[in-house]
């Protein structure tokens, strides 16, 4: 990872972006952010805040793991580990009650440490992040649904466009699409032109409707 580590923190988004790309409130981010959760810079978020605020939002709002069990957690991590973005540590799990480190056969509670235990749930929202091969990594935020059953449609990785949400494995912005769709193209003949399916010009559209509600 750390040859991608600059541009990961490079701060390309704004926290009313990152809000609607993850469907939280500014407001939100703005008190996930000034709370010290997450570690960012200038006021702006990053790839990597951008990721971790995903996985806070499965930590409160899938599993409703109150702030100050989060927190108490990531003291004890710091404790063991030394990272910047704890959230993005491939190991941690939680089984909705507690957060935990995955370290071979163990499980270590981070909320009590002197415990060991084995999580039951395996969050649908850790798999929406995709830890490449080359150290890199790539989002397939949620366009509808929040399950397991949810199309990865959606692609952002600071790698491809700048950082811009994409169709998956096509490098084409979906405001792109959706602005030919506001000039009257029709979905099928967008699809026809960039070669994909029908259904992922359908998730570009539908990702981009709550900019398209603000023009």
């Amino acid at each position: 990872m750390h040859s991608y580590a600059k541009s990961y923190e490079v701060t390309n988004y704004s926290m009313v972006e990152a809000g609607l790309y993850l469907r939280l409130k500014p407001q939100e981010v703005r008190r996930w952010t000034k709370e010290g959760i997450l570690c960012s810079s200038n006021g702006g978020i990053s790839f990597f805040n951008l990721l971790e605020l995903h996985i806070l939002k499965c930590l409160r709002k899938e599993f409703g793991l109150s702030m100050q069990r989060i927190r108490r957690a990531l003291d004890e991590y710091n404790l063991i580990e030394h990272s910047d973005h704890p959230f993005l540590d491939p190991r941690m799990e939680t089984d909705g009650i507690h957060l935990f480190l995955h370290d071979g056969d163990e499980y270590m509670n981070l909320n009590r440490p002197k415990q060991r235990g084995i999580p039951q749930i395996l969050s649908s929202y850790l798999r929406r992040i995709d830890h490449l091969a080359d150290g890199g990594m790539t989002f397939y935020p949620f366009v509808v649904g929040q399950d397991l059953h949810e199309p990865r449609s959606i692609q952002i990785s600071p790698s491809i466009a700048f950082g811009r949400p994409v169709l998956a494995d096509t490098g084409i912005a979906t405001d792109v699409i959706a602005g030919r769709f506001r000039a009257r193209d029709s979905v099928t003949d967008l699809a026809e032109e960039y070669g994909v399916p029908v259904s992922m010009v359908e998730d570009a559209i539908r990702w981009e409707l709550p900019y398209l509600r603000n023009l």
